[in-house]
């Protein structure tokens, strides 16, 4: 079978060769393309050529284990997104927790029952992939969001992210603690949608706003660079706009549609409409083209 057939890639990660015949057997028949490593460095290792659709990872191996493996797979942001179900002993309840902890979606006892292994990778494949197709839409958008995990790590980035981060050097590691242990703090308080947090102690002001919950301990994040922050800024003063208004029109202003609007700031395309009621009475104006007319107007000069 192709890949192209497939139902997805899967490597499996096991030192003991009888288990790793036994599930390529079993993941074969079942549709699936099987990669096979029997350390956690040799796992790495393929990653770096092809990202698998999953990983069924065996917590205690020699050399590299599973653990230091997925912490170090989910470190990497090629790799950070690919779910790792971790398999482990009847009555190995530490690795349990140990596998979760480090990064790690699920976990399956051996010996390993098949049809609840199969049932498992179907529900991570499928979440997987609806997570991915999200991540598609809002970096074709443009738009600077990014995923964190309440146990502080970036998870995953948009490419404008990625730019943004990149003039605040946040490829240094010191950079990364700093941005990274204010913004595990502030999540620690439970944040309102669409609230702000202010970045301090680094190169430049960095602006995150929350947008939400996107799966169990993780959040969607959106950085706010100093362009857009101030144009909002001047739109809001310019037009007695409320904070909200002023990001409904600073993207109205960028071409965007209300339901791309709506998709941007988390809200319902009703909602975006019901922004805009007073948005056009402030500006003087009876629908959404002129009202994108008097903004650009408006930014050309100054």
């Amino acid at each position: 079978m192709s890949t192209t057939d497939s139902k997805g890639i899967i490597l499996v990660v096991d030192d003991a060769a009888e288990s790793l015949g036994m599930l390529n057997t079993a993941l074969i028949e079942q549709g699936y393309t099987v990669l096979v490593a029997m350390d956690g460095q040799q796992a790495l290792n393929i990653t770096q050529r092809i990202n698998p659709d999953l990983i069924l990872m065996d917590a205690l191996m020699p050399n590299m284990d599973g653990f230091e493996a997925c912490q170090l797979l989910k470190k990497n942001s090629d790799s950070s997104d690919i779910p790792v179900i971790f398999m482990t002993g009847l009555s190995d309840s530490e690795s349990v927790i140990k596998g979760l902890e480090s990064g790690g979606v699920d976990y399956i006892h051996k010996p390993i029952k098949l049809d609840e292994l199969f049932a498992r990778i179907t529900v991570h494949l499928h979440n997987a992939r609806l997570t991915r197709s999200a991540h598609g839409a809002l970096d074709e958008m443009g738009q600077a969001t990014f995923t964190f995990s309440s146990k502080g790590q970036v998870i995953w980035t948009s490419s404008k992210a990625k730019l943004i981060l990149s003039s605040v050097d946040f490829e240094a590691s010191e950079t990364a603690d700093i941005v990274c242990q204010q913004l595990r703090q502030w999540l620690t308080h439970a944040p309102e949608k669409h609230s702000l947090l202010s970045v301090k102690k680094i190169s430049k002001p960095l602006q995150v706003r929350y947008l939400g919950q996107s799966s169990p301990g993780e959040h969607l994040l959106r950085l706010v660079d100093n362009d857009e922050q101030s144009i909002r800024d001047s739109l809001r003063q310019r037009f007695n706009l409320t904070e909200r208004e002023s990001e409904v029109v600073f993207w109205l202003a960028q071409g965007k549609t209300n339901r791309e609007i709506a998709q941007i700031l988390t809200m319902s395309p009703r909602t975006v409409n019901k922004h805009l009621e007073p948005v056009f009475q402030k500006l003087a104006v009876e629908n959404r083209t002129s009202a994108t007319a008097v903004c650009l107007a408006y930014l050309n000069d100054i």
